[in-house]
């Protein structure tokens, strides 16, 4: 095999604040870092092979693991494992000329979760991260984030509290939860960023008192920064929330008062007129292309 000159491995790619393990093949948080060794999941190939979890999701390229561990800050606790592994001509060549693997998911999913939360959004919490570039041209990555144990997905959450005939309290407080996520996508997009992914399921909910909620984000590795030609993934963002609405739930005056919130206005301008007719008809396509979310 050709090699001309292998390079040092990058400093902390994702900017994490991690201390590094197997000559940078992976970043770990110094907080969980017995714990991690103690379930022995603080090796590279053991990360991506452990079997000895629950498998949540598995797809062509990448698979999520739920695990549990003990001794963390909180013990026990959950997990998720999200595995990514993908053989390309360009990991190919990076493997031949002893290059570092182009920034892969795992990195950009650990990178996603420290820029957001400089930006004051709330995601889950990252644990670890890694990638590896193999001699035969396999890119793998992973990244571990907390498991969201006393969180709810926020269909379930609206479906529990929000269904059947609401009573004027309860109509109240969905219409203060509707603000509280407008709010959260109006400060996303108002960053530069997009989701691509921006379904109701990936905001968990936690009460901790009567009217007081957190809210995460989620599933932040096709997140994009752009400053440029945002339109069409703001459109698509704000069709895919809509789309995944529990309908049972959600009605159109809702909806309707989601724009208001996100937009921060009373009256909408023609310009922000033309975006939600926009998204009306991405919307429409969804439901085309792949029927209700629920």
């Amino acid at each position: 095999m050709i090699r001309f000159g292998k390079t040092d491995p990058p400093s902390d790619p994702a900017n994490s604040g991690f201390t590094s393990a197997e000559d940078g093949a992976l970043w770990l948080d110094g907080d969980y870092r017995p714990a991690l060794a103690a379930k022995g999941l603080n090796r590279f190939h053991r990360i991506m092979t452990a079997s000895d979890g629950r498998c949540e999701k598995v797809l062509p390229d990448h698979e999520v693991w739920h695990f549990r561990i003990e001794g963390a800050a909180a013990s026990p606790r959950g997990l998720f494992i999200k595995r990514h592994r993908a053989r390309t001509w360009a990991g190919r060549l990076r493997a031949v000329f002893g290059l570092p693997p182009a920034p892969t998911p795992g990195r950009i999913e650990a990178a996603n979760v420290g820029r957001l939360t400089a930006q004051g959004i709330a995601v889950m919490r990252l644990i670890a991260y890694g990638e590896k570039l193999h001699a035969d041209g396999l890119q793998e990555s992973f990244v571990i984030t907390e498991a969201l144990d006393e969180y709810a997905e926020l269909p379930h959450y609206l479906r529990r509290n929000f269904s059947g005939k609401p009573s004027r309290s309860s109509a109240r407080e969905l219409r203060r939860l509707i603000r509280e996520i407008a709010g959260i996508v109006r400060r996303f997009h108002g960053a530069g960023y997009n989701h691509r992914d921006l379904y109701c399921r990936h905001f968990f909910v936690k009460e901790q008192a009567p009217g007081r909620r957190e809210i995460r984000l989620i599933d932040l590795q096709r997140v994009q920064l752009r400053r440029w030609r945002r339109r069409r993934w703001i459109v698509k963002d704000l069709a895919q929330l809509a789309w995944s609405a529990p309908q049972a739930c959600i009605r159109c005056k809702h909806k309707i008062a989601f724009l208001h919130e996100y937009f921060g206005v009373k009256k909408f301008s023609p310009e922000q007129k033309r975006l939600i007719r926009a998204v009306i008809r991405k919307q429409r396509i969804m439901e085309w292309k792949m029927g209700n979310d629920n």
